[in-house]
């Protein structure tokens, strides 16, 4: 039986907060016939603009549509400023109050909160709003770290494309991993980074800060980290010296140069856990450890948990 999705918008909603997870959740219906059956959902009928002012139409507004199984409340910077009265918060209640899964996309947690400010729920959004929602959703555990949280039937994603992870994700409770596999192949990305993924990678994180003299070299290890590398061949790549880059290595990204490389092994071996088909010992070969007992000890040091728990809950 068809899955009845309505997403919720208004002016100023990112573009991409709706079609991201409306194309993965229409796209399987190449797949499993009128598997989902999407509507958008406004605060009116007729148009809507996204936050760049580019207009479309919805299905209808917030009172006329049927019930659904999943209410998608999208997020943009309409979205999160959105004032809502009593009229309309309680529709949008009775809305999420019948569905049986509600999803925030990025800031369409501030419209969750809204709707639900009794609850407690732990949600996340966007890591650059993350502190204000905290402020304004006080019976909320906000975190900023993952890609997207299940809280019950509340889930909640960061920022943008982190909507797509999460429809897979719930994709692949409806339909399971060959069915999101497809759909991820379809849209050509990365399938199913998990929600305990940090939101962004430890490359973009040391990219944001005044490192600019690593960069080249942390670019060439994240496409390298699976070598035999050592730190008088991390200092040779950038023609510096091994005491002058441990110092950079130290100042800027709070780690050694092998601390560092050993990160990036790890997080990689985390990613082929959940999402590929190998064991153990091929992981820790594929990411550049020598043994599997120094990549187990390595994992434990860095996660707090052995790889073969990881694997057993994650994969």
């Amino acid at each position: 039986m068809a899955k009845r999705i309505g997403f919720f918008i208004a002016n100023g909603f990112q573009a991409l907060d709706l079609f991201g997870p409306l194309d993965a959740f229409m796209e399987v219906n190449s797949f499993v016939s009128e598997a989902y059956i999407c509507s958008l959902i406004g605060l009116e009928a007729g148009h809507v603009k996204t936050a760049y002012g580019q207009s479309l139409t919805v299905d209808g507004d917030i009172y006329q549509l049927p019930q659904f199984d999943y209410l998608v409340i999208c997020g943009g910077i309409g979205m999160r400023q959105l004032e809502l009265s009593s009229k309309q918060l309680n529709a949008l209640r009775l809305i999420a109050n019948s569905a049986s899964r509600v999803v925030s996309i990025c800031t369409g947690a501030f419209v969750l909160a809204k709707i639900f400010p009794e609850q407690s729920h732990r949600v996340t959004t966007h890591w650059r709003h993350c502190q204000q929602l905290a402020r304004q959703a006080i019976n909320y555990q906000v975190e900023q770290d993952p890609l997207f949280i299940e809280s019950g039937a509340i889930w909640s994603s960061a920022g943008v494309l982190s909507g797509v992870d999460l429809a897979l994700e719930i994709i692949r409770r409806d339909h399971g991993n060959t069915i999101a596999a497809s759909v991820a192949k379809e849209l050509v990305i990365y399938l199913q980074r998990r929600g305990g993924q940090a939101q962004y990678s430890d490359l973009l994180q040391v990219q944001s800060g005044d490192s600019m003299r690593l960069n080249p070299l942390l670019e060439w290890l994240a496409e390298n980290y699976q070598k035999s590398i050592s730190v008088p061949d991390m200092a040779e790549r950038i023609s510096i010296s091994e005491r002058q880059l441990t110092r950079l290595f130290k100042r800027h990204l709070q780690s050694t140069p092998s601390q560092y490389l050993n990160q990036i092994r790890l997080n990689r071996a985390r990613d082929l856990i959940t999402c590929e088909s190998l064991n153990l010992e091929q992981v820790a070969l594929r990411v550049g450890f020598a043994s599997y007992d120094s990549f187990r000890r390595a994992f434990y040091a860095q996660f707090g948990v052995s790889p073969s728990y990881f694997s057993r809950n994650h994969g």
